[in-house]
């Protein structure tokens, strides 16, 4: 294991120093004065003579900390190597990974963007354009497992006139043919009047995944008319439109 070395100053950080290095071997030391280095510095891999420590190089993430890399020198060639720092990286990227399943648990509970950027102050500021960022990085990401079972449809409104009145049209479409499934022209688009347009259209007793703009009022309404057998997806498109 590799080996740790401690001062009055940093002994009671022995668990966390352990958390960091305990997978590299005894081949490496972390030195009193917070080196991360090979005890016995490598070969130089121009000339193949044995190289000498010559310092380090810091590696800093404002607001998270700082790790001091090993530094090797050869004598004979004048080359210099740096201590693999790779797992400092990884450590960053875990550590925002963290922080996106965050986000997108807060964002499972209607915390806006502003309230995430918020609590995060009292974590490590993120920025809402940060998250946003992050959220819709991680949204591109995400698949939908395929199910026979789950009706996947689209439902979109648009806004038509006809002469001089405000007209409403929604429409329903099966994500998987792309075939029309419902499309009908209103005088208003109120929650009843969405809600009925629904219930006449999808049969409220299956499972049903559909995908909807981010107007405020769809997740109450296809909560009462699907309950648990809703899966409600917003479109990325408009998250794109919207917020990118």
């Amino acid at each position: 294991m590799v080996t740790i070395n401690l001062t009055l100053n940093n002994f009671s950080e022995l668990p966390a120093l352990l958390d960091v290095f305990g997978c590299f071997g005894n081949d490496y030391e972390y030195t009193t004065r917070g080196i991360f280095r090979r005890k016995i510095p490598p070969v130089c891999s121009i000339c193949s003579t044995p190289m000498v420590h010559n310092g380090y190089n810091p590696h800093t993430k404002e607001g998270l900390g700082e790790i001091n890399i090993g530094r090797y020198k050869c004598s004979n060639c004048g080359s210099t190597h740096e201590e693999d720092h790779s797992f400092w990286e990884d450590l960053k990227t875990l550590l925002f990974n963290s922080f996106n399943d965050f986000f997108q648990l807060l964002r499972y509970h209607n915390v806006s963007y502003d309230g995430i950027s918020d609590i995060m102050d009292f974590i490590y500021p993120r920025s809402k354009s940060t998250i946003l960022r992050a959220f819709y990085e991680e949204m591109e990401q995400k698949t939908v497992p395929f199910s026979e079972n789950i009706h996947m449809v689209h439902y979109d409104e648009q806004h038509p006139k006809e002469g001089r009145c405000q007209k409403y049209r929604l429409t329903l479409l099966d994500a998987k043919t792309q075939r029309t499934i419902a499309d009908e022209l209103f005088e208003d688009k109120s929650s009843e009047t969405i809600k009925g347009f629904l219930q006449k259209n999808l049969d409220a007793s299956e499972p049903v995944f559909i995908v909807t703009d981010f107007d405020k009022r769809y997740p109450d309404i296809l909560k009462e008319i699907f309950g648990d057998k809703l899966v409600h997806q917003y479109c990325l498109m408009h998250f794109k439109q919207a917020y990118c």
